[in-house]
């Protein structure tokens, strides 16, 4: 859905980030923003942005790695913002910040991005709205287990509205329209794992919406009801591209519908030998020499490299056992 206020919020990044950003080469618009199939709840009042806004930024100024973070927080806290509302007729509610990225251009030269589904989405979907198109230096090669990653991630998007479902106040406006785009993301996340496993992913939400037969005719033995599966991803895609529908949706049962069908979308992968395992990639041989020479000189031990992947796993499978003790009987409790 083409939307005005989320066309003027990227060119305020823009010119933010040319103003703060040195020997930047190119910005390149990514995600569902590159085909303005924005999710964007508007009415009279105000605008209402339930997804994010991605900007890849890259730039030619030398910088290590662990500086770019920082340096990344303070362009946020240094933006004018005033500016931006100026720009718009009405008020642009965010419901989540927007996704910067910023990239030295010699992690790209060197080949230091990972390809993965994402890259390959932003290669294949974009829009460079300043300077060089560097996209062909980007990877975009991925595997089957890319949608496994996709399935975890939007579980995760589902773990982060649990405490909405969870209120009293769930049926309020702003709080159905959060937990119903989440959910929806979730349904969508399910279609496009499964389509990833068929080797049939397409980077548009539009051209996905068309392929919902072949998905449900290749699974329809695993998925415990084909139809109502069938009515949730052409439901999603529908709302995904015309956010006003999601005001109409019950909350709480379409949580739990996303998130029976992530898990039934997990035990695919797992039947298929996709496991934890090779979600979270193992610490490379060459990290692992580093960190034991790294104690053996100078008596300083860093255990983030062999510790990390345990760590992430330990606490995914947290989150996925959470998910699974929520019953709809929890939900919509009054606060004591």
């Amino acid at each position: 859905m083409r939307n005005q206020s989320a066309e003027l919020l990227i060119e305020y990044l823009l010119r933010q980030s040319l103003r703060y950003f040195r020997g930047v080469t190119s910005v390149i618009v990514h995600g569902s923003a590159a085909r303005r199939e924005y999710s964007v709840y508007s009415d009279q009042e105000q605008d209402i942005l339930l997804g994010n806004v991605g900007l890849m930024i890259i730039t030619d100024s030398p910088m290590v790695d662990r500086l770019i973070y920082p340096s990344f927080l303070r362009f946020l806290r240094h933006i004018d913002r005033s500016d931006f509302s100026k720009m718009i007729e009405k008020p642009l509610i965010l419901v989540k910040p927007f996704e910067i990225s910023l990239v030295p251009r010699s992690h790209l030269t060197e080949g230091r991005i990972a390809p993965d589904i994402w890259a390959f989405e932003m290669v294949k979907a974009n829009r460079v709205i300043y300077g060089e198109n560097l996209l062909p230096l980007f990877k975009t090669e991925f595997g089957l287990d890319a949608g496994l990653k996709m399935t975890i991630s939007r579980l995760f998007g589902l773990n982060l509205s649990l405490p909405l479902i969870l209120r009293a106040d769930v049926d309020s406006r702003l709080n159905r329209l959060v937990v119903n785009y989440e959910s929806t993301k979730g349904i969508l996340g399910a279609f496009e794992a499964l389509l990833t496993l068929l080797g049939s992913y397409q980077p548009s939400y539009s051209e996905r919406a068309n392929l919902v037969t072949q998905v449900i005719g290749a699974f329809s033995r695993d998925l415990e009801n084909p139809e109502e599966a069938t009515t949730l991803f052409e439901q999603a895609s529908r709302c995904k591209l015309n956010p006003q529908e999601l005001e109409s949706l019950p909350p709480i049962e379409l949580w739990f519908k996303a998130r029976n069908l992530l898990f039934a979308c997990l035990k695919i992968y797992y039947s298929q030998g996709y496991t934890m395992d090779s979600y979270w990639n193992k610490p490379k041989s060459h990290s692992r020499i580093r960190a034991f020479l790294g104690f053996a000189i100078h008596g300083k031990f860093e255990p983030r490299t062999l510790l990390m992947s345990n760590l992430a796993k330990t606490s995914t499978t947290l989150m996925l056992k959470h998910l699974l003790s929520i019953k709809p009987e929890d939900c919509q409790k009054p606060s004591k």
